[in-house]
């Protein structure tokens, strides 16, 4: 089997998780911002252990980083959507000319490259309708590289488990 270099497959090179790794996962998980100390009492391990362990998670690339949540309706972004986009022609320089745009552009929350009759499924938060409408004609519609877009408003999202995956 061959790897594209640019592309390694996910978790190629990891070491497996131990009971441990598991355990300072679950507990980052449910809390990112607890403190090195609660963390070493929460998995039963010595405070250096805990940051030895958490820093290894994290040159490992397990741990990709720490993020607030927002609230999206605070800061008025209450209007959220999926937007599935097809292109035009499937070239490398078209898909990486997209993919280098507009996953980054402000209203985009989460951009997944799928497979199917879409290529693309955008998650984005606008603060109204009208600017949903034109940020779809903005930025998608007039892309010459877009060939199709259909829009769905989210009614509700709900939050998934975003850490280990239960036994």
């Amino acid at each position: 089997m061959s790897m594209n270099p640019r592309h390694p497959r996910p978790g190629a090179h990891l070491e497996p998780l131990d009971a441990i790794d598991e355990r300072l996962l679950a507990a980052l998980v449910a809390d990112a911002r607890i403190s090195n100390k609660q963390l070493a009492e929460m998995v039963g391990i010595a405070p250096s252990t805990a940051l030895m362990r958490t820093r290894a998670l994290s040159e490992r690339g397990i741990v990709k980083g720490y993020e607030a949540k927002l609230s999206l309706s605070a800061i008025g972004r209450s209007v959220q959507a999926l937007v599935a986009v097809r292109l035009r022609a499937h070239d490398r320089d078209q898909i990486d000319r997209f993919t280098a745009r507009v996953p980054h552009l402000p209203a985009v929350l989460s951009t997944f490259h799928t497979s199917g009759s879409v290529d693309y499924l955008l998650h984005i938060a606008v603060g109204s309708t009208e600017d949903l409408r034109d940020w779809v004609l903005d930025n998608l519609a007039t892309d010459p590289v877009v060939g199709h877009t259909e829009t769905t408003l989210v009614f509700e999202h709900i939050q998934g488990n975003h850490g280990p995956l239960p036994d």
